[in-house]
């Protein structure tokens, strides 16, 4: 009989999640695409336990059946998304806003500041006169004259779903093993 210590992690059922995507196409090509995705710890040593916030522009627009090829859904630039972890902090600062609580994360700042490697990190996320939540990514790497920069503004149904998301996904961030015991 094995006890829990001597499990082989590499052979767990593993949790597999499916990204929260919201994708904000639109006829100029200016669109922008938000990926959020919860991360647990799979095996001993694994620095998880946060969620991953992918944002990406617009790539192509949309063809409705015009020209060649027939209809096309809009594309985004995967290939050169803006990635951050969000922790137990992070995501408490964002459920600020999503509880309308404050208007903005990041108190006089007015944003989040995150630094990893060469690059720094600043996320936007406030309330918007449409009801909804104006989110935006930037991120300067040393050698970038500019930084690059992706926004979009999601609508007030998104922002209360999210909001729901990131409170449920708050707990089992923070409390992983209750998770584990759930999956098996």
């Amino acid at each position: 009989m094995t006890t829990q210590a001597e499990t082989n992690h590499e052979t767990e059922p593993r949790m597999y999640n499916e990204p929260l995507a919201f994708y904000h196409a639109n006829g100029k090509g200016t669109g922008a695409a938000v990926q959020i995705e919860p991360r647990l710890n799979q095996k001993r040593g694994d620095r998880y336990n946060c969620f991953f916030l992918d944002m990406a522009r617009q790539k192509t627009i949309a063809n409705r059946g015009q020209g060649q090829g027939g209809p096309a859904h809009a594309t985004f630039d995967w290939d050169q998304k803006i990635t951050i972890k969000l922790d137990f902090a992070d995501i408490s600062e964002i459920l600020t806003v999503l509880d309308g609580a404050t208007n903005h994360v990041g108190g006089d700042r007015e944003a989040l500041y995150h630094q990893s490697g060469d690059s720094n990190t600043m996320i936007r996320f406030s309330r918007h006169a449409s009801g909804g939540i104006a989110l935006s990514l930037s991120r300067k790497r040393a050698d970038d004259s500019q930084p690059n920069r992706i926004g979009t503004v999601l609508s007030q149904a998104e922002s209360i779903g999210l909001r729901h998301v990131l409170q449920v996904g708050l707990f089992f961030i923070t409390f992983p093993r209750i998770a584990g015991g759930i999956r098996g």
